[in-house]
Parts: C-alpha cells; structure tokens; sequence
C-alpha cells in the first residue's frame, strides 16, 4: 500500500466508560433486570463472535482489504490499536475493540471516506472497490466460519470426555445459531448485504446509498423488535435448533 494520509486513532489502550455504563444499562433494560450470572453464556458467546468476525477479516484481507477496526460485542469500552505501519497493511494496522452489548459483532474495512487523499496505487483496499463476489464471500466469511466451527464440534463432541462435552456443547450450539440469525436477508446483518451483492451481480450495479440507507434502518427496527420487543421468536429458533442438533 502507498503512503497515504488516514484518520488514524491513537495507539495502545483507550477506555471509553460512557459506553461501559450506557452498554450495562441498556443490557438490564432489555432483559428487564435479569441479566444472567452464567457468565459462561457470555465467554462462549465472546468467542462465537471473535470467530464469526475473524472469518469477515481473513476473507477481506484474502482479496487485499484494509481493515480499520473489529469490535466484539457492540458499544466498545475498550480498545487496542498497535503502533501504525506506513508501508504495507498488516494485522497491526487493525485496531481491536471489546464492548458491553452482547448483540454480536462487526467488522470495519477501510473506505474511500475514511482518507484524505485520492489512494493510487494498482491494487485498491477499500472495500467498496471490490467486485461484487468478493464482497459477497466476505459478507459470508463470518457466518461460514461459525457453520466450520459447529460442525468441528458436532462431529468431535461424541468421542470427547463428558467434561469437554459439557466445555464445548454450548459453544458449538451458539456457533450455529449466530450463523443462522446473521444469514437472514437483513441488512444490515450479513444476511442483507449478501442480497445486495448477488443484485449487483445480477444487474451489474450497486443498490442506490438512499435504497441501502432505507434498508439499514427497516433492518435496525426489524432487529429491535426481534431482539428486545418480541424476544419469544428469538426463543423459539433457538429451542428448535437446540432441539434438532442437540
């Protein structure tokens, strides 16, 4: 990658408590104080997510992306950014964030709005520039990476001790079932821009910023109400792939 000038944040450890208090708050509201002290729920949860958004940043670093940031878990607290390398793009140009919402992950890539000036180099690594069945795998990547983690598990469990039966069981089943919320035609879950991508593959242009602004926000209101207001759906899905596999 050529020298160019990026909005870089600082190096090392930042804290942000406002997202700390403002995350646990949101948390004892949505599960009306209940939160539970099985804070294995949360450890597995935890790494289903870090091996749900490291498929997204291996597959776009495969097809030469930048990657800005990867946060687990929604509003970060707490963040690392290693010291920035000007030449080439490598793991330690990628800044890695914890947060205290439990609602999954994301990974960012680096954009054309993101730098200052024009990047004119042969091989571009923003994620826009991309074709389309590269940003489609890379939209998969995540959900594929938990199905190769449930199945590893699935299969392996039957010839384990029960204690890594009753270690791992769990994180098979929440790898499986991170799979299955975030392959739903949504966006902006993985699911959406999937659809997005086969549509300009099929039509050979991109879903106008407005048509994508509009999904984004139907897709926001479609994961409140799924998540928070009518949680029994949610409930349902898992009882039933719990049921089925396990």
């Amino acid at each position: 990658m050529n020298e160019h000038t990026i909005n870089e944040p600082k190096n090392g450890f930042t804290f942000n408590w406002l997202n700390l208090f403002l995350g646990a708050a949101i948390c004892y509201m949505m599960t009306n104080g209940a939160i539970t002290d099985d804070w294995t729920f949360y450890l597995n949860l935890g790494i289903a997510v870090v091996i749900h958004e490291l498929g997204h940043v291996i597959m776009g670093k495969s097809f030469g992306c930048a990657i800005k940031e990867m946060q687990v878990f929604l509003l970060p607290f707490v963040s690392y950014k290693p010291r920035h390398l000007s030449s080439g793009d490598s793991w330690r140009n990628i800044k890695w964030s914890l947060g205290t919402l439990p609602l999954g992950g994301v990974t960012m890539f680096r954009s054309r709005q993101s730098v200052y000036e024009d990047y004119s180099g042969s091989v571009s690594p923003f994620i826009e520039d991309k074709a389309a069945w590269q940003r489609m795998l890379i939209s998969a990547a995540g959900v594929l990476f938990n199905i190769a983690t449930f199945l590893i598990f699935y299969f392996a469990l039957p010839f384990m001790s029960v204690e890594c039966n009753e270690l791992l069981r769990p994180l098979a089943g929440i790898s499986l079932l991170l799979a299955i919320l975030n392959i739903l035609p949504v966006y902006p879950l993985d699911g959406g821009a999937i659809v997005f991508a086969i549509y300009e593959m099929m039509t050979g242009r991109k879903p106008s910023p407005t048509f994508t602004k509009i999904c984004g926000w139907i897709g926001f209101v479609f994961i409140v109400l799924f998540f928070w207001v009518f949680p029994e759906w949610l409930g349902g899905i898992i009882d039933s792939v719990l049921k089925l596999f396990f």
